[in-house]
């Protein structure tokens, strides 16, 4: 085990003045791999960590930034938590800019906007609507955030290889709240639009990619339907969930180690 959430005893000093040139993962040249997985939870990152990667050890605890790096079938992967929201995510993506990071895949989990996208399936967004808060100082809203296309390519031919059934690619809708008027107002035009699930985080992550030369994508489990969050019932379907959250992961590493070799240094070109 890694240890707790939050264990900083053996870790260096994330308040060392060249770490904190990284303002949220507070890691250094070298640390981070060119291929970095982001879940939202720290405890997931430890997951992949843990039952996925090889080698693999916790570089640096800084807040909800938790980050692991490690290697999976040949290829060096960080696992990096960005916190709940899009925020903290956006941060992450500085971070990973500066550090030369290529490629960055959002392993988060969602609300499904249809009713025949199911607990348990997986969803790859080609693109996000913007009704989070942080991404709008960066770039007008005019501006689409929009996946990288070779990581969406590598995504579904990771999920076709390993047979997955329940997967579906198209738009998704970032959110700053699951749970409020505003949301519940523009859900049927949301559904309407074939708008495929509900999360925190894709948006800033794809628009930072974009900007930073990180080539960005996301892929998301479903664990239950936003129309039930907003009637009150906020449990999701766990087991689905851990089931599709699995799949995921492994969906994600091989998308990752098909990336390795397809996007140049820095992702600049």
């Amino acid at each position: 085990m890694h240890g707790a959430w939050g264990q900083r005893s053996s870790l260096p000093d994330p308040n060392d003045a060249e770490r904190a040139r990284c303002r949220a993962i507070r890691c250094l040249p070298g640390e981070i791999a060119p291929l970095v997985l982001l879940p939202g939870d720290p405890a997931r990152a430890e997951r992949i960590s843990e039952r996925h990667l090889h080698n693999s050890r916790l570089v640096m605890v800084n807040r909800e930034f938790h980050s692991y790096t490690g290697e999976y079938r040949g290829a060096h992967v960080s696992v990096i938590s960005t916190g709940l929201g899009s925020p903290g995510a956006a941060m992450v993506m500085e971070d990973l800019a500066l550090l030369g990071v290529k490629a960055a895949i959002r392993v988060g989990t969602a609300g499904s906007a249809q009713t025949w996208i199911n607990p348990g399936d997986l969803v790859i967004a080609t693109g996000a609507v913007r009704d989070e808060g942080v991404s709008r100082h960066y770039v007008e809203l005019a501006h689409p955030a929009v996946a990288d296309l070779r990581v969406i390519n590598a995504l579904r031919a990771a999920s076709s290889a390993a047979g997955i059934k329940g997967i579906h690619c198209g738009i998704v809708h970032t959110s700053d709240a699951f749970k409020s008027p505003v949301l519940a107002r523009g859900l049927a035009d949301a559904t309407a639009a074939r708008v495929l699930a509900f999360e925190m985080e894709t948006s800033a992550l794809l628009i930072l990619g974009g900007l930073r030369g990180v080539a960005t994508g996301s892929i998301l489990s479903i664990d239950g339907w936003v129309s039930n969050v907003l009637a009150g019932n906020m449990v999701p379907d766990h087991a689905a969930r851990d089931r599709a959250v699995t799949a995921m992961i492994g969906v994600a590493l091989e998308a990752a180690v098909a990336l390795h070799g397809e996007i140049p240094d820095a992702a600049r070109g």
